[in-house]
């Protein structure tokens, strides 16, 4: 069975009632600290689940760079031999479809002929009214590298098969779909992601937890020191043993 936050919230307050701290004796500002960290310790895997495929870069009035999502990234990866190799400049203004509509499945769809591809490419230049200069720059921001050379991307070191397995992975632990993984996250925090969740799970099965400050302890040390923050305040309100031992010591 899952610990939810609010079961971690649940077993604070007895604790701190064991204590002989009640409910009406915290405040607003603790109870909020106190359930912050309940939550934090219910999902301590360094907030897998925020989206962290970054802020795009504006290239002009409604045109944005989006980092290369895996499902963009795989499709280059797929085109590149088609268009003559990675530094052609038709692979050049594909990478450039695939920055723009990076989190766009459909945009993908059924572009896998020289002609097809270059079709979707020259509609989307089109709407990009900015000087090539201007592009460059957006496209040095948004990749880390210059414009005129193939970036390395997630996609370059794993096949579709490897992706998908990976993003299989990602959904039965994080429970956020394998598609939205592939279409709306970034290849770089996919990898970050899976990294994390596979340590965790190496660290914590494998007995080393002991021995590494690991997401769990940090979030189980700042449930109990927020606990504990209650009780002295409390207790040195009512001149008890709690404003000279420093806590309820609920290991």
């Amino acid at each position: 069975m899952k610990i939810t936050g609010q079961m971690h919230f649940a077993k604070a307050l007895q604790q701190l009632r064991r204590q002989g701290v009640e409910l009406a004796d915290v405040t607003s500002d603790e109870l909020y600290g106190l359930a912050a960290a309940a939550r934090r310790c219910a999902d301590p895997f360094r907030e897998v689940n925020a989206d962290a495929a970054g802020f795009p870069v504006r290239v002009c009035e409604g045109v944005w760079f989006w980092k290369l999502t895996i499902g963009a990234s795989v499709w280059l990866d797929e085109v590149t031999e088609m268009l003559g190799g990675g530094t052609s400049p038709r692979y050049r203004l594909a990478m450039i479809y695939a920055l723009v509509h990076s989190r766009e499945p459909e945009a993908f769809a059924g572009l896998d002929t020289e002609r097809k591809i270059m079709r979707a490419v020259r509609a989307t230049m089109r709407t990009i009214h900015a000087t090539p200069e201007e592009v460059n720059r957006a496209v040095d921001v948004i990749l880390g590298v210059r414009a005129d050379v193939r970036p390395s991307r997630a996609g370059d070191s794993a096949s579709a098969a490897d992706w998908a397995a990976l993003c299989a992975r990602l959904e039965s632990q994080t429970g956020i779909s394998a598609s939205e993984w592939m279409w709306k996250r970034s290849g770089a925090y996919a990898i970050l992601a899976y990294n994390d969740l596979h340590e965790f799970a190496r660290a914590y099965a494998g007995g080393r937890a002991g021995h590494m400050a690991d997401e769990l302890d940090d979030a189980m040390c700042a449930l109990r020191a927020a606990s504990a923050a209650i009780e002295k305040r409390v207790m040195g309100q009512r001149g008890g043993p709690g404003a000279s031992e420093g806590g309820a010591g609920n290991g």
